[in-house]
């Protein structure tokens, strides 16, 4: 293995480390305050309880370690 291909092998892998375990708390935390929101009704109101439902799912927190 070369040079450059290790360097990309090890940019790759540090990238996978970079989020933190704590991403998952933020989400449920994120999704949860979205709930309770204003803007939860109008999503409901805009595009039905199950659709907005999965729009939210989609929305993910994650943290990132600084450099």
């Amino acid at each position: 293995m070369g040079k450059g291909k290790r360097l990309k092998y090890k940019r790759r892998s540090d990238k996978k480390k970079t989020v933190l375990p704590i991403s998952d708390s933020l989400t449920k935390n994120f999704q949860k305050q979205i709930r309770n929101s204003e803007i939860w009704d109008q999503m409901v109101e805009q595009f039905g309880e199950e659709r907005a439902e999965q729009i939210l799912k989609e929305c993910k927190a994650e943290a990132k370690a600084g450099d």
